[in-house]
């Protein structure tokens, strides 16, 4: 399967986002996906597991299998532009790297943009992976 991506390098127009902390309904950063106008399309779990850590806001770890299922929610967006806008919150692609990963809702499986922490070995080594981020 190949990744939709538009000629500008970002995602393409309705690709979907799989976000698992501070971008959730509740979230401090939730306020951000209003104002792109992104639709909420489902709650939604990585098929994959990985770690989750809560550190100063959370970090998920590419480290695929160790940790758990991480559950979040799923969203579209719409506009090509407000991706860039989304890797700068993100900071991508100095803090986080982003690429397509499966997400399972209660009734099927999609594939969504999803960020992960790049530097893991900053982090305090005694914190815990968490299934889930509740903001």
């Amino acid at each position: 399967m190949t990744k939709p991506r538009s000629k500008e390098g970002f995602p393409a127009a309705n690709s979907l986002l799989f976000v698992y902390g501070t971008l959730q309904q509740g979230g401090q950063y939730h306020y951000f996906l209003e104002r792109c106008e992104a639709r909420f399309v489902s709650p939604g779990t990585l098929t994959t597991p990985y770690p989750l850590i809560l550190a100063d806001y959370p970090c998920l770890l590419d480290q695929p299998g160790k940790g758990f299922p991480v559950t979040g929610e799923i969203y579209e967006i719409k506009k090509p532009g407000d991706w860039e806008s989304i890797d700068h919150l993100e900071g991508y692609p100095s803090e986080y790297t982003r690429r397509l990963e499966s997400v399972k809702t209660d009734s099927q499986t999609l594939l969504a943009w999803t960020y992960f922490y790049q530097w893991p070995d900053l982090l305090d080594p005694a914190l815990k992976p968490v299934p889930t981020f509740r903001p």
